[in-house]
């Protein structure tokens, strides 16, 4: 089942041929899914997700079928527009999610938010209520052009006639920089509008096959509305601006870059950050690091552009404290293609300059305003890179300065806090399964207080080979994008890293890796509680442990009732073992971790906290000097 799920247009699926479509009832509608799947074929996608309702979104789901892209059936249309955006993640290709009218859409607010802020191009591909019914239909109408206005890059209605021009107006808008998810409403129209009896029919404009349905009119410096095309309702594409325009001569150098070589060359201990926007010049950014001894911190979604077996790679940037040595350190500090939006909410209040370097305006102005008193650029990134190459040897940091800071914040990070007898440690969960897994081994990531210690802990030599929802950080994430990496990466393990509150709002979603056969190892962090909001409770007036504690539960036996594989764990050895055997099991297992919840404050003051900003020695790894003084980047103090 698995091998037909990845065939893609013209695998076994294909072969059914479309002769149902010689229903003229519904030939408009069924030739606009048919429209939309060829769209969405020709820019490369291959699966298609979703909780489908009746009519419009059942053709989508046949024309699909008839294309040979198969469709994946979820049960809930976050998990499913997660999966859809996680696929766009590992693919570049844009994802497809179907969902239905009023609810459908409403529930899958979440995921198409998780996709704008990660930047990931998503189809959401919607019915509505009819607009010549709009008049008299209250039942499940909402405004859906406002609704997807609100979390997604665009929205577009197409009428009759033209789903085709829709699907490839959404296609370009959600691949255009920066990208996103773009939501197409299908409203099928009627080929004659009903008659009401003692009225007219509709008061709004008819609808043709050439006047399309508008929402509002584009702003100025939009992409163009043409005539014959669907209507188009920006959404906040760029911070809540417009969409810009391809910038002409991307690649060429020009003087926007003349700040940056000013303070490079004089500079003696440069730290570079790294951001999604750099994924595409990963080869570049190895080829100029290579052998610099300039450090190079990573946000969590940039993970692998430099191999963490490299002397550069120096962990993680988050706007936390466990970067804060290095950072207070440097004399300058150069971000490449890094999003505002991965970067937790604290103060920016470093002593060296700053310099952001991207290739969109609006990213531009998200770095501008995070980062205090930071320089934001526009240029491109391959000119950034050649400059930074060309200074390579004026650099002054201790050699392998990089990687020792990262193997000292990480040794402390592991030594944090040990768990109580009988319970795991989060670092021991990580240590552990990574040390179990092959190098290729693909792990998704919950939000929660797990991830302060899987995102630092799990090593990575390739970009997208470590999976979190960064900018939105939503919990709910891991298990849906483990069952697209398995679909959209067959071959490669995949292992789930979730906690009991995040599994709970997907649990069904297990029964989907039963239905496909997926080879997905779930582990959960279990200790019945919401440990990273418990870390944040004060004493006083935020509620009891009623507030953050949920009853005891056993994922192994629920899983076992939904099909797959089940374990209970409490100790390093036996969580290898059930490992081993997952890693050689068809279908998906879920390994239920016993985690002592005591070991989080230790590992939050250390990640975000105040323990964070002073390495044990009192010396900064690879300087020789002490500590020079500076502000708390988290409290200013």
């Amino acid at each position: 089942m698995t091998s037909e799920l990845t065939a893609g247009p013209g695998g076994p699926a294909a072969r059914h041929g479309d002769s149902q479509h010689g229903d003229s009832q519904h030939g408009d509608s069924r030739c606009g899914a048919a429209a939309i799947v060829a769209a969405l074929a020709g820019a490369g996608t291959r699966l298609m997700f979703g909780v489908p309702g009746g009519g419009p979104n059942l053709d989508v789901v046949g024309a699909a079928a008839a294309a040979g892209m198969p469709f994946v059936l979820a049960h809930g249309e976050t998990a499913a527009t997660i999966m859809a955006a996680t696929c766009a993640d590992l693919t570049g290709a844009p994802g497809a999610v179907v969902v239905t009218r009023g609810p459908g859409l409403a529930s899958a607010v979440n995921g198409i938010a998780h996709a704008t802020l990660d930047r990931l191009p998503v189809i959401v591909i919607a019915d509505t209520v009819p607009a010549h019914q709009r008049d008299r239909i209250s039942h499940q109408r909402l405004d859906q052009a406002a609704l997807g206005r609100s979390v997604a890059k665009a929205a577009l209605t197409a009428g009759p006639g033209q789903a085709g021009p829709a699907a490839e107006l959404a296609v370009r808008l959600a691949l255009t920089a920066p990208a996103g998810p773009v939501l197409i409403n299908m409203d099928p129209g009627a080929d004659a509008v009903p008659a009401i009896a003692g009225a007219a029919a509709t008061d709004t404009a008819p609808i043709t096959d050439t006047a399309p349905f508008i929402d509002s009119a584009p702003e100025t410096g939009t992409m163009p509305v043409t005539d014959d095309a669907p209507a188009l309702t920006n959404g906040p594409a760029a911070d809540g601006g417009t969409l810009p325009a391809p910038r002409a001569g991307a690649d060429a150098a020009g003087p926007e870059l003349a700040p940056l070589a000013a303070a490079l060359r004089a500079a003696r201990r440069p730290v570079l950050l790294l951001g999604p926007g750099a994924l595409a010049h990963a080869a570049a950014v190895r080829g100029a690091l290579a052998g610099s001894g300039i450090p190079a911190l990573h946000t969590y979604r940039a993970r692998g552009i430099m191999p963490d077996s490299a002397a550069e790679a120096a962990g993680l940037v988050t706007g936390g404290t466990m970067e804060w040595p290095l950072l207070a350190a440097s004399d300058l500090i150069i971000g490449l293609g890094v999003d505002p939006a991965e970067m937790i909410p604290a103060a920016w209040n470093y002593a060296a300059r700053a310099i952001l370097v991207t290739e969109t305006s609006a990213g531009a102005a998200g770095d501008g305003r995070y980062f205090t008193g930071g320089t934001a650029l526009v240029a491109p990134l391959g000119s950034a890179i050649e400059l930074i190459a060309a200074h390579r040897h004026h650099v002054g940091w201790l050699p392998a300065a990089g990687r020792t800071a990262k193997a000292g914040a990480l040794a402390r990070l592991r030594e944090a806090a040990r768990a109580a007898p009988g319970l795991l440690s989060p670092q021991d969960v990580i240590t552990t399964v990574r040390a179990h897994t092959p190098p290729e081994t693909i792990a998704t990531v919950d939000a929660g207080a797990h991830m302060l210690v899987a995102m630092p802990l799990w090593e990575v030599d390739e970009p997208h080979r470590l999976l979190i929802s960064s900018g939105l950080a939503t919990m709910g994430y891991a298990l849906p994008a483990a069952i697209a990496a398995a679909l959209c990466t067959p071959g490669a393990p995949v292992v789930a890293f979730t906690g009991d509150g995040g599994l709970g709002m997907t649990l069904m979603e297990i029964e989907t890796a039963v239905r496909l056969r997926l080879r997905v190892v779930v582990v959960v962090f279990n200790d019945a509680t919401l440990s990273l909001i418990k870390i944040k409770q004060r004493p006083a007036g935020h509620g009891g442990p009623e507030a953050v504690g949920y009853r005891p539960a056993s994922f192994a036996a629920v899983a076992t009732a939904l099909g797959a594989a089940g374990a209970a764990v409490s100790d390093a050895a036996g969580l290898a073992s059930e490992l081993a055997a997952a890693l050689n099991r068809d279908g998906p297992t879920i390994i239920d971790a016993s985690i002592d919840p005591a070991t989080y404050p230790a590992v939050m003051d250390l990640t975000r906290g105040e323990a964070g900003r002073h390495p044990p020695t009192g010396h900064h790894p690879g300087t020789g000097h002490h500590l020079p003084t500076a502000r708390h980047p988290s409290t200013g103090t």
